[in-house]
């Protein structure tokens, strides 16, 4: 998954979680986040960076259109899965000449303003922690 599917697939992910906040379906990003098993400091941080109006609905009385918003917001929060066989392969070449098959990471909820879903597994690079040593040009000369 390119970067840019990745923030495509988050920004879709949050309009459906306000969509459905707003409308007071759930009634905290809390319960929101439980339900649909994403992180719940992602769904308050979205939450507190909207206007936090809610209109409530009376879900006995929606017109087929509005149905159909509720309906395709929580088919999108569905279609999240934290589990692995769900998300797309790393793709990174091998020595081999043959392709990673194990499943992109998670960012952490900090970095999903990047997209939830880093490029490549965390062997490869998508949450890899290296330590990455600067070279001083001081400490060189003496």
């Amino acid at each position: 998954m390119t970067p840019e599917e990745s923030r495509e697939f988050t920004a879709r992910l949050e309009q459906a979680a306000i969509l459905l906040l707003e409308l007071e379906i759930y009634r905290k990003p809390d319960d929101l986040a439980r339900r649909f098993g994403l992180p719940v400091p992602v769904v308050r941080y979205w939450w507190r960076h909207t206007d936090q109006e809610t209109h409530p609905v009376d879900q006995t009385q929606l017109s087929p259109r509005e149905v159909k918003t509720i309906r395709k917001a929580t088919q999108t929060l569905e279609g999240w899965e934290k589990i692995k066989r769900y998300r797309p392969p790393c793709g990174a070449k091998l020595p081999g000449g043959k392709r990673c098959k194990r499943s992109v990471a998670i960012r952490p909820p900090e970095a999903w303003g990047l997209g939830a879903l880093a490029s490549r597994c965390r062997l490869h690079g998508g949450l890899s922690k290296r330590a990455i040593k600067k070279l001083n040009k001081d400490e060189d000369e003496m």
